[in-house]
């Protein structure tokens, strides 16, 4: 899979585009995804996914402080597990916010990519003041030579599938919901940094995790994980049994023996096991994490 930060005029000529932001790359995006591919192949063309960096509304609304389901690198490897060739990330500024939704499209789509056919989700809006829908797109794709295919809702019940709503499952503790909605697991992605020690002092010897600022951590509980096909279990929280403390994710992996401090670790989130709980005293909180690793183990 190519990445193309800075597409230049004339490269990947012809090919056809999946185009929208796609934070959390979830079932309803998957979708669109799909259909792209399997236009492209039926044509003999290169299958491309645009996204944004950084996601438009952290420059829009700034105040609004929103956190990423995926970060872009997570972005990245999600679209080239699902067949897209090649990711065209586009920085977001104040200057691509004030471009029209025509001049958007000529500027990056017809110009740059000579585009063939874009893929677009039902709900998707672009350009300044997000004035473009499905309709302009259609009528610009006649003016410009391609084609358009608008994908439908996918709903579970009768709520489609939205990023936002998904962010507000895993902000309140919903989180295995959240996942039947996203398709896969969570992913956390950071460095390993000193910690304070208590997990390997209580026996249970953790990895602390620093993530990017801009994702999304999950409410405080205790959650089933794997590190590279290994299970682990994952304590996102204040430690409250020591008294208040910053939200801290602590990685245990099941007769890991050394250090990984400094080491940069991607752990994948299957399953929230509980929320976080304050213990009377020391030994009845070991004995709650021997029951969460046996469990995880069962999983």
């Amino acid at each position: 899979m190519r990445i193309i930060r800075h597409p230049k005029k004339k490269s990947l000529k012809g090919c056809v585009v999946a185009l929208g932001t796609f934070d959390g790359v979830h079932r309803g995006h998957r979708q669109i995804l799909r259909q792209a591919v399997k236009h492209a192949r039926k044509i003999r063309a290169a299958a491309i996914a645009i996204t944004f960096d950084p996601h438009p509304q952290q420059v829009i609304v700034p105040e609004r402080g929103l956190k990423l389901l995926t970060t872009l690198k997570e972005r990245e490897e999600l679209f080239c597990q699902h067949g897209m060739d090649g990711v065209i990330v586009v920085r977001f500024s104040k200057h691509t916010q004030k471009l029209t939704y025509e001049q958007f499209i000529e500027r990056y789509l017809v110009d740059r990519l000579g585009v063939r056919h874009v893929v677009i989700g039902y709900d998707y809006a672009f350009g300044r003041g997000r004035s473009g829908n499905a309709a302009e797109l259609q009528r610009l794709g006649k003016k410009h030579g391609f084609s358009v295919s608008i994908v439908p809702a996918v709903r579970v019940g009768r709520q489609p599938i939205k990023s936002r709503y998904i962010r507000e499952l895993i902000s309140a503790g919903e989180f295995n919901q959240a996942l039947s909605l996203l398709g896969h697991p969570y992913q956390l992605n950071g460095r390993v940094v000193r910690g304070s020690g208590r997990g390997r002092q209580l026996g249970f010897p953790t990895a602390n995790l620093k993530l990017a600022g801009n994702k999304l951590i999950p409410a405080h509980g205790v959650y089933a994980g794997r590190l590279n096909k290994r299970k682990c279990v994952v304590n996102i929280g204040a430690r409250p049994t020591f008294g208040p403390d910053q939200t801290v994710i602590e990685v245990h992996l099941f007769n890991f023996q050394g250090s990984l401090r400094g080491r940069r670790l991607s752990v994948e989130l299957t399953r929230r096991l509980r929320p976080e709980k304050q213990f009377s005293d020391v030994e009845k909180l070991k004995e709650q994490i021997k029951r969460d690793i046996i469990r995880v183990k069962q999983l």
